[in-house]
């Protein structure tokens, strides 16, 4: 059966107004349902988290990662919430964490931690990783090792000489307090001529009222 070039133009209408029916009912769909539930949340460190990996709010499945975008140092990672009338307020926070014996990891959203409004989307909480707990340890160990020094170095020889050195140390307290007083009784010598100056101000001009109301 031979097509003619009209039947063929017709075709070819049909499939073109099919594929934009298609088209707008999927923007449709992306601009009323899925993009107002969109969120992007910016990591330093994914810590292996995949396209699909669940997404809980508070403990429970609302959705899960749509889209991961790298841009310099940082992670672009888009979320979608798929449970209804579930909405993710501004200043949350999320974070890396593992579910279940498998290792599954999953991002963790908790409530906000401030009330300030100007705060807006998902804050990220940087995962911890082994290497950083390793370092942590190793920081306190550090400090510990000090401590521990420090308190093997205490004696009682040691004690007893420092208390009679403070005991034998000269008082600054006095001369403090005297500069104190010398600088307590100048301010008021101070306040007391700026006083006598002010009420000889207010006579000179009552004497140049009197002049002026006896020239009048």
């Amino acid at each position: 059966m031979k097509i003619t070039k009209e039947r063929t133009v017709e075709i070819a209408i049909l499939v073109l107004l099919l594929f934009t029916g298609v088209f707008g009912i999927y923007k449709i769909y992306y601009h009323t349902i899925v993009k107002p539930n969109l969120y992007t949340i910016t990591f330093h460190d994914i810590d292996s988290i995949i396209k699909g990996s669940p997404v809980r709010f508070m403990g429970i499945i609302v959705g899960h990662v749509r889209n991961l975008q790298r841009k310099d140092d940082i992670i672009l990672c888009e979320i979608v919430v798929t449970k209804p009338n579930t909405k993710i307020p501004d200043g949350a926070v999320a974070k890396v964490e593992y579910n279940g014996l498998g290792g599954s990891k999953s991002i963790e959203i908790m409530p906000p931690e401030t009330e300030n409004p100007d705060v807006k989307g998902i804050i990220a909480a940087e995962a911890l990783r082994i290497n950083d707990m390793v370092e942590a340890f190793k920081d306190l160990r550090e400090v510990l090792v000090c401590i521990k020094q420090f308190v093997e170095g205490i004696t009682p020889e040691s004690t007893l000489g420092a208390a009679k050195a403070i005991a034998e140390a000269p008082d600054f307290t006095i001369e403090a307090n005297k500069t104190l007083d010398n600088m307590t009784q100048r301010q008021a010598e101070t306040h007391q001529k700026f006083k006598k100056l002010s009420e000889f101000q207010k006579e000179i001009e009552n004497l140049i009222d009197r002049i002026l109301k006896i020239k009048n």
